[in-house]
């Protein structure tokens, strides 16, 4: 990560390469070395100064786990004081799983997907044994270069040991856990786990696993494979969310 914050001035944007609800990522060139990177961009404006800025929990949390072979390289942290602009330069990877499985028609054997699937469950496990839950594990959030994987946006992240509950809307529908749905925002690192195998299916079928319309509509299709939880398993969930309201 860079010691001396750079400027905005100092990039030329390239293309977009994606955008969200609060953020757009560009793919930028700094003008004096020539060197390409992925800009995360938020649309927030923020009253903060350098050295706060760099508590945001995306950062902080970066922080803590880089550098692995895994987990995505936060660069440097560029923010322009005087008008609230925050951007976090990332190193550019050719593209997400969503883009090489489905927008490229790329089709791969057992033996790649189990590889994927591996570095997948390694950069999970270090990220858990460090203290930190994902809480968004999808394919676009997955990104590939050069048959490397990387977990990606950690936007949403939190602390496996941070007090429950938690937001109850989070993760993509399609690879939201069950708990998420029934538990008011009790849910653990775990929901990670339930992610990685949805998008391991998506890999080798190139078709998301549960694919709900609602969040009725996901529990009705999770339960018609899995079938629905027993009465004990339902009474020992309600005991923990009754503990940690």
């Amino acid at each position: 990560m860079s010691d001396q914050p750079r400027k905005f001035e100092e990039f030329r944007v390239s293309q977009k390469l994606g955008e969200g609800t609060f953020s757009q990522v560009l793919k930028v060139k700094h003008k004096a070395s020539g060197k390409f990177y992925a800009m995360k961009r938020f649309r927030k404006r923020f009253n903060s100064t350098f050295e706060e800025i760099q508590n945001l929990r995306e950062i902080q949390a970066l922080r803590r786990l880089n550098p692995h072979n895994h987990v995505i390289d936060l660069i440097e942290v560029i923010f322009d004081q005087k008008h609230g602009v925050l951007a976090l330069n990332f190193e550019l990877m050719d593209c997400n799983l969503y883009e090489l499985f489905l927008r490229k028609n790329v089709v791969i054997g057992e033996s790649k997907a189990k590889n994927y699937f591996f570095q997948i469950c390694t950069g999970l496990e270090y990220m858990h044994s460090k203290g930190i839950f994902h809480r968004d594990i999808k394919p676009e959030n997955i990104l590939v270069k050069d048959n490397t994987i990387k977990l990606a946006d950690f936007g949403s992240c939190r602390g496996i040991h941070s007090k429950q509950p938690y937001t109850e809307y989070i993760a993509t529908r399609w690879y939201r856990s069950p708990e998420c749905f029934l538990c008011y925002g009790v849910y653990n690192f775990k929901m990670d786990i339930w992610g990685a195998g949805c998008v391991l299916y998506e890999i080798l079928s190139k078709a998301p696993l549960f694919p709900g319309s609602n969040g009725l509509d996901q529990l009705h299709r999770i339960h018609a494979v899995l079938g629905t939880p027993s009465a004990k398993l339902l009474q020992k969930m309600l005991g923990q969310v009754i503990l940690a309201t």
